[in-house]
């Protein structure tokens, strides 16, 4: 059993987790591949940007998704062309749609992806679904909606399991494949499911919550009301915020108060600026409103967070 990081996008060997990390303009991504069974593509993503390229089966025919969300927050498009959003403990089964790009709305995902390829089946992978009464076509068929794509929440079963995989199994490739296959036998014996509750964006209205978003952390020093931005838009108020709410998962202020402590503590560990300086560039105009709501996010004062911060990096290095 070994683990390494390369740059090739599709691991051949069987008894082997390879981990690749590509640096994106906005941050980085991991995908962790695990061995299991021909034709059966098991990884983990761990997302720290806004946007990669699209996924590594975009040349095949007939793909069959499996996606399982442990955190974060991921956009996926329909057949109909409409996005919907998998987030913490949502399961999604879907046929691949090709695209130029995935968009983590957060800039934060995490979660295992299991790609099943049929015509690339050994006699080694139907003897392996065979054995543990594992039946592909009625994992396909739990999705009775017409839209090829069904997003619905694991229950506690299939999380334990999930999670099992993500905390104790990362260096195992024994009990990753063990526990695959138990979801996929569960999954096998699920009843059909069609989810008319589901909450989607068209795609004009996708777009317009990617420009309330481009335009209130354009710079993040001034604070833009929606009212500015919807009439900028010419679309109203309640709808922005509405269409913002489904793709962000929170409302405007918890996203921005989010994007401005961030950016705070990038500038305390990276910079010497001024605590007062680094508040204004953020948003904050009172240093002590700054200090008290970067506490209750980071748990300690801008300065503390600083020092801590400059501790942990000198023993790293």
């Amino acid at each position: 059993m070994k683990k390494e990081t390369q740059t090739h996008p599709f691991p051949t060997d069987p008894d082997r987790i390879v981990s690749v990390k590509t640096e994106t303009e906005g941050g980085y991504y991991i995908n962790t591949f695990y061995p299991f069974l021909p034709g059966m593509i098991l990884f983990l993503n761990d997302v720290h940007t806004a946007t990669i390229p699209t996924g590594t089966f975009h040349n095949e025919s007939d793909i069959f998704l499996l996606n399982y969300c442990i955190s974060g927050r991921c956009e996926f498009q329909t057949d109909t062309d409409c996005y919907r959003y998998l987030t913490d403990n949502n399961l999604s089964l879907s046929g691949y749609v090709v695209r130029e790009s995935f968009f983590y709305p957060t800039g934060y995902y995490v979660g295992f992806e299991l790609g099943i390829v049929e015509e690339l089946f050994t006699k080694k992978t139907y003897d392996t679904l065979r054995e543990f009464d594992i039946d592909i076509q009625k994992i396909r068929n739990i999705d009775k909606r017409d839209d090829g794509l069904l997003i619905i929440e694991s229950n506690s079963e299939l999380q334990k399991i999930w999670l099992e995989m993500y905390s104790s199994g990362a260096g195992d490739p024994a009990l990753i494949k063990l526990n695959m296959l138990k979801i996929l036998r569960i999954l096998t014996a699920s009843e059909p499911v069609d989810d008319d509750t589901a909450v989607y964006l068209t795609k004009g209205q996708m777009n317009l919550a990617k420009a309330v978003q481009k335009r209130l952390t354009q710079d993040i020093s001034v604070h833009i009301s929606m009212r500015e931005i919807a009439e900028e838009l010419g679309v109203s108020e309640s709808s922005l915020k509405k269409y913002f709410k489904v793709m962000f998962d929170m409302n405007v202020s918890e996203y921005m108060r989010i994007i401005r402590l961030k950016k705070a503590a990038k500038l305390l560990t990276e910079t010497d600026r001024s605590i007062l300086d680094i508040a204004a560039v953020c948003g904050y105009t009172n240093q002590g409103r700054f200090a008290k709501i970067f506490k209750e996010y980071y748990g300690m004062r801008p300065l503390e967070y600083r020092h801590v911060s400059t501790l942990l990096a000198s023993s790293v290095g």
